[in-house]
Protein backbone atom coordinates (compact mmCIF):
# COMPACT_ATOMS: atom_id res chain seq x y z
CA UNK A 1 0.00 0.00 0.00
CA UNK A 2 1.10 3.49 -1.01
CA UNK A 3 1.66 6.27 1.54
CA UNK A 4 -1.35 8.30 2.75
CA UNK A 5 -2.25 11.02 0.39
CA UNK A 6 -2.58 13.38 3.51
CA UNK A 7 1.69 13.71 2.90
CA UNK A 8 1.45 16.53 0.93
CA UNK A 9 4.13 17.56 -1.71
CA UNK A 10 6.03 20.71 -0.81
CA UNK A 11 6.39 23.76 -2.87
CA UNK A 12 9.61 25.21 -2.41
CA UNK A 13 10.24 28.43 -5.23
CA UNK A 14 13.23 29.45 -6.98
CA UNK A 15 13.58 32.24 -9.19
CA UNK A 16 14.82 29.67 -12.02
CA UNK A 17 11.63 27.60 -11.67
CA UNK A 18 8.87 26.73 -14.30
CA UNK A 19 6.84 29.67 -14.24
CA UNK A 20 3.34 27.24 -14.66
CA UNK A 21 5.32 24.79 -11.66
CA UNK A 22 5.39 27.86 -9.86
CA UNK A 23 2.32 29.06 -9.94
CA UNK A 24 0.35 25.75 -9.26
CA UNK A 25 2.88 25.42 -5.75
CA UNK A 26 1.86 28.95 -5.35
CA UNK A 27 -1.97 27.38 -5.24
CA UNK A 28 -1.12 25.06 -3.11
CA UNK A 29 0.66 26.80 -0.41
CA UNK A 30 -2.02 29.39 -0.75
CA UNK A 31 -4.87 26.78 -0.02
CA UNK A 32 -3.12 25.74 3.14
CA UNK A 33 -2.93 28.94 4.52
CA UNK A 34 -6.40 29.50 3.81
CA UNK A 35 -7.68 25.99 5.34
CA UNK A 36 -5.63 27.22 8.14
CA UNK A 37 -7.24 30.68 8.69
CA UNK A 38 -10.78 28.76 8.40
CA UNK A 39 -10.26 26.70 11.40
CA UNK A 40 -9.11 29.96 13.51
CA UNK A 41 -11.61 32.26 12.06
CA UNK A 42 -13.98 29.23 13.54
CA UNK A 43 -12.81 29.67 16.88
CA UNK A 44 -11.86 33.98 17.32
CA UNK A 45 -14.30 36.17 17.34
CA UNK A 46 -12.55 39.13 15.61
CA UNK A 47 -14.22 41.57 17.21
CA UNK A 48 -14.93 40.03 20.29
CA UNK A 49 -11.97 37.86 21.29
CA UNK A 50 -9.65 38.60 23.72
CA UNK A 51 -7.39 35.99 22.89
CA UNK A 52 -4.42 36.54 20.28
CA UNK A 53 -4.12 35.09 16.52
CA UNK A 54 -2.83 31.32 16.42
CA UNK A 55 0.28 31.37 14.85
CA UNK A 56 -0.40 29.62 11.29
CA UNK A 57 1.23 29.06 7.57
CA UNK A 58 5.03 29.36 7.96
CA UNK A 59 5.06 30.57 11.51
CA UNK A 60 3.06 27.69 12.81
CA UNK A 61 4.91 25.72 15.86
CA UNK A 62 5.85 22.09 15.44
CA UNK A 63 3.83 19.94 17.62
CA UNK A 64 5.52 17.89 20.55
CA UNK A 65 7.38 14.57 20.21
CA UNK A 66 5.12 12.29 18.58
CA UNK A 67 3.63 10.13 20.95
CA UNK A 68 4.39 6.43 20.90
CA UNK A 69 1.81 4.83 23.75
CA UNK A 70 -1.64 5.11 24.08
CA UNK A 71 -1.52 6.57 27.15
CA UNK A 72 0.82 9.76 25.73
CA UNK A 73 -1.61 9.77 22.34
CA UNK A 74 -4.45 9.92 24.79
CA UNK A 75 -2.95 12.48 26.35
CA UNK A 76 -1.99 14.79 23.25
CA UNK A 77 -5.61 14.35 21.46
CA UNK A 78 -7.29 15.63 24.84
CA UNK A 79 -4.92 18.65 25.00
CA UNK A 80 -5.28 19.48 21.51
CA UNK A 81 -8.54 19.07 21.58
CA UNK A 82 -8.96 21.52 24.64
CA UNK A 83 -6.92 24.16 22.69
CA UNK A 84 -9.65 24.36 19.85
CA UNK A 85 -12.65 23.99 22.42
CA UNK A 86 -11.67 27.38 23.81
CA UNK A 87 -10.40 28.91 20.53
CA UNK A 88 -7.11 28.83 21.13
CA UNK A 89 -5.69 26.50 18.34
CA UNK A 90 -1.77 26.45 17.93
CA UNK A 91 -2.49 24.55 13.82
CA UNK A 92 1.05 22.24 14.58
CA UNK A 93 2.84 20.99 11.71
CA UNK A 94 1.11 22.90 9.13
CA UNK A 95 4.78 24.83 7.66
CA UNK A 96 5.47 24.64 3.89
CA UNK A 97 8.91 23.26 5.22
CA UNK A 98 6.87 20.48 7.17
CA UNK A 99 5.18 19.47 4.02
CA UNK A 100 7.84 19.21 2.18
CA UNK A 101 9.60 17.42 4.91
CA UNK A 102 6.99 14.56 4.93
CA UNK A 103 6.16 14.64 1.09
CA UNK A 104 8.58 11.09 0.96
CA UNK A 105 7.38 9.45 4.50
CA UNK A 106 4.76 9.96 7.23
CA UNK A 107 4.71 8.78 11.05
CA UNK A 108 0.89 9.78 11.99
CA UNK A 109 0.50 8.41 15.79
CA UNK A 110 -3.60 8.04 15.89
CA UNK A 111 -5.95 7.22 13.35
CA UNK A 112 -9.84 8.94 14.10
CA UNK A 113 -12.57 6.96 12.89
CA UNK A 114 -15.74 9.60 12.59
CA UNK A 115 -18.61 10.81 10.67
CA UNK A 116 -18.44 12.53 7.67
CA UNK A 117 -20.30 15.43 9.24
CA UNK A 118 -18.74 18.80 7.75
CA UNK A 119 -18.33 19.88 11.49
CA UNK A 120 -16.63 17.37 12.96
CA UNK A 121 -13.03 17.19 11.33
CA UNK A 122 -10.73 15.45 13.69
CA UNK A 123 -7.06 17.56 12.49
CA UNK A 124 -9.20 20.78 14.02
CA UNK A 125 -11.13 19.43 16.33
CA UNK A 126 -8.33 17.47 17.69
CA UNK A 127 -5.74 20.89 16.41
CA UNK A 128 -2.99 18.44 14.34
CA UNK A 129 -1.50 19.17 11.64
CA UNK A 130 0.00 17.32 8.45
CA UNK A 131 1.04 13.68 8.69
CA UNK A 132 -0.09 13.47 12.28
CA UNK A 133 -3.53 10.97 11.93
CA UNK A 134 -5.01 8.72 9.88
CA UNK A 135 -8.05 9.85 9.55
CA UNK A 136 -11.20 7.53 8.14
CA UNK A 137 -14.82 8.89 7.73
CA UNK A 138 -18.51 7.25 7.10
CA UNK A 139 -21.91 8.80 7.88
CA UNK A 140 -22.31 7.83 11.53
CA UNK A 141 -18.86 5.95 12.08
CA UNK A 142 -19.87 2.56 10.82
CA UNK A 143 -17.49 -0.07 9.76
CA UNK A 144 -17.44 -1.86 6.12
CA UNK A 145 -14.50 -4.32 5.35
CA UNK A 146 -12.11 -1.64 3.38
CA UNK A 147 -12.35 1.00 6.42
CA UNK A 148 -11.31 -1.64 8.75
CA UNK A 149 -8.50 -2.84 6.02
CA UNK A 150 -7.31 0.39 6.26
CA UNK A 151 -7.02 0.41 10.34
CA UNK A 152 -5.62 -2.63 9.95
CA UNK A 153 -2.68 -0.77 8.20
CA UNK A 154 -2.60 1.92 10.47
CA UNK A 155 -1.73 -0.39 13.52
CA UNK A 156 0.95 -2.67 11.53
CA UNK A 157 4.32 -1.74 11.13
CA UNK A 158 5.73 0.57 10.35
CA UNK A 159 2.89 2.84 11.58
CA UNK A 160 1.99 0.60 14.53
CA UNK A 161 -0.54 3.59 15.67
CA UNK A 162 -1.07 3.13 19.42
CA UNK A 163 -4.46 4.89 19.47
CA UNK A 164 -7.70 4.57 17.91
CA UNK A 165 -10.62 6.75 18.53
CA UNK A 166 -14.09 5.76 16.75
CA UNK A 167 -15.24 9.64 17.11
CA UNK A 168 -18.93 9.91 16.85
CA UNK A 169 -21.22 13.55 17.52
CA UNK A 170 -24.41 14.90 18.85
CA UNK A 171 -27.24 15.76 16.58
CA UNK A 172 -25.55 13.25 14.24
CA UNK A 173 -27.70 13.25 11.08
CA UNK A 174 -27.03 9.67 9.87
CA UNK A 175 -28.60 8.53 13.67
CA UNK A 176 -31.12 11.02 13.14
CA UNK A 177 -32.11 8.99 10.23
CA UNK A 178 -32.20 5.77 11.05
CA UNK A 179 -34.19 6.71 14.04
CA UNK A 180 -36.43 8.03 12.27
CA UNK A 181 -36.53 5.75 9.57
CA UNK A 182 -37.43 2.93 12.29
CA UNK A 183 -40.33 5.11 13.64
CA UNK A 184 -41.85 4.51 10.09
CA UNK A 185 -41.38 1.12 9.74
CA UNK A 186 -39.33 -0.58 13.08
CA UNK A 187 -38.59 -4.08 11.11
CA UNK A 188 -38.13 -2.77 8.39
CA UNK A 189 -36.27 0.57 8.00
CA UNK A 190 -36.08 2.15 4.32
CA UNK A 191 -33.74 4.67 2.86
CA UNK A 192 -32.92 5.86 -0.85
CA UNK A 193 -30.39 3.51 -2.51
CA UNK A 194 -27.12 3.01 -0.35
CA UNK A 195 -27.88 5.11 2.47
CA UNK A 196 -29.87 2.23 3.67
CA UNK A 197 -26.54 0.46 4.57
CA UNK A 198 -25.48 2.81 7.44
CA UNK A 199 -28.90 2.82 8.49
CA UNK A 200 -28.71 -0.78 9.01
CA UNK A 201 -25.33 -0.68 10.79
CA UNK A 202 -26.94 1.67 13.65
CA UNK A 203 -30.38 0.34 13.79
CA UNK A 204 -29.80 -1.93 16.50
CA UNK A 205 -28.16 0.71 18.57
CA UNK A 206 -30.98 2.59 18.32
CA UNK A 207 -33.77 -0.24 18.67
CA UNK A 208 -32.01 -0.84 22.00
CA UNK A 209 -31.57 2.62 23.52
CA UNK A 210 -34.75 3.40 26.20
CA UNK A 211 -36.77 5.89 24.26
CA UNK A 212 -36.77 9.30 26.20
CA UNK A 213 -39.30 12.37 25.69
CA UNK A 214 -36.72 14.92 24.65
CA UNK A 215 -35.78 13.65 20.58
CA UNK A 216 -32.48 15.51 20.77
CA UNK A 217 -31.66 13.88 24.39
CA UNK A 218 -32.39 10.53 22.55
CA UNK A 219 -30.27 10.79 19.85
CA UNK A 220 -27.27 11.53 21.31
CA UNK A 221 -28.07 8.10 23.83
CA UNK A 222 -28.15 6.33 20.57
CA UNK A 223 -25.61 8.21 19.09
CA UNK A 224 -23.61 6.91 21.80
CA UNK A 225 -24.49 3.76 21.81
CA UNK A 226 -23.30 3.31 18.33
CA UNK A 227 -20.29 5.06 19.05
CA UNK A 228 -19.65 2.21 21.63
CA UNK A 229 -20.89 -0.36 19.49
CA UNK A 230 -18.87 0.25 16.38
CA UNK A 231 -15.40 0.14 18.78
CA UNK A 232 -16.08 -3.15 20.02
CA UNK A 233 -17.49 -4.58 16.62
CA UNK A 234 -13.85 -3.47 15.38
CA UNK A 235 -12.15 -5.32 17.99
CA UNK A 236 -14.00 -8.43 17.90
CA UNK A 237 -14.01 -8.12 13.58
CA UNK A 238 -10.13 -7.86 13.14
CA UNK A 239 -7.92 -10.23 14.41
CA UNK A 240 -5.45 -7.76 13.35
CA UNK A 241 -6.56 -5.24 15.83
CA UNK A 242 -7.05 -7.57 18.82
CA UNK A 243 -3.65 -8.52 18.65
CA UNK A 244 -2.42 -4.96 18.87
CA UNK A 245 -4.82 -4.64 21.69
CA UNK A 246 -4.09 -7.56 24.10
CA UNK A 247 -0.47 -6.95 23.46
CA UNK A 248 -1.12 -3.62 25.11
CA UNK A 249 0.57 -1.85 22.07
CA UNK A 250 -3.07 -0.42 20.84
CA UNK A 251 -6.58 0.99 22.48
CA UNK A 252 -9.67 1.25 20.75
CA UNK A 253 -11.63 4.32 22.43
CA UNK A 254 -14.87 5.12 21.54
CA UNK A 255 -15.58 9.65 22.29
CA UNK A 256 -18.40 12.00 21.33
CA UNK A 257 -17.56 15.07 19.69
CA UNK A 258 -20.63 17.83 21.33
CA UNK A 259 -21.37 20.16 18.04
CA UNK A 260 -21.84 23.00 20.64
CA UNK A 261 -19.18 22.95 22.84
CA UNK A 262 -16.63 21.97 20.63
CA UNK A 263 -15.10 19.02 23.83
CA UNK A 264 -15.01 15.58 23.13
CA UNK A 265 -16.17 13.16 25.91
CA UNK A 266 -14.12 10.26 26.05
CA UNK A 267 -16.12 8.29 28.67
CA UNK A 268 -18.38 5.87 26.31
CA UNK A 269 -15.69 3.25 26.77
CA UNK A 270 -12.21 1.96 25.86
CA UNK A 271 -12.32 -1.30 24.31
Amino acid sequence: MSESANSIAGAASSKQEDPVQLNRRRFFSAAGGVLALAGLAACTSPQNSTTAPSPVGDHAPAAAKAPSTPGQALKMLKTGNSRFAEGRPKHPNQTSQLRSDLAEHQEPWALVHGCVDSRVAPELVFDQGIGDLFVTRTAGAVLDDTLVGSMEFAVSSPYEVPVIVILGHTACGAVTGTVEALEKNAKSPKAPGEMIDFISEIAPAAREAEPVPDKSEHINNVVRMNTVAVAAALVERSEIIRAAVNAGRTEVIAAVYDLQTGLVDWSPVVA
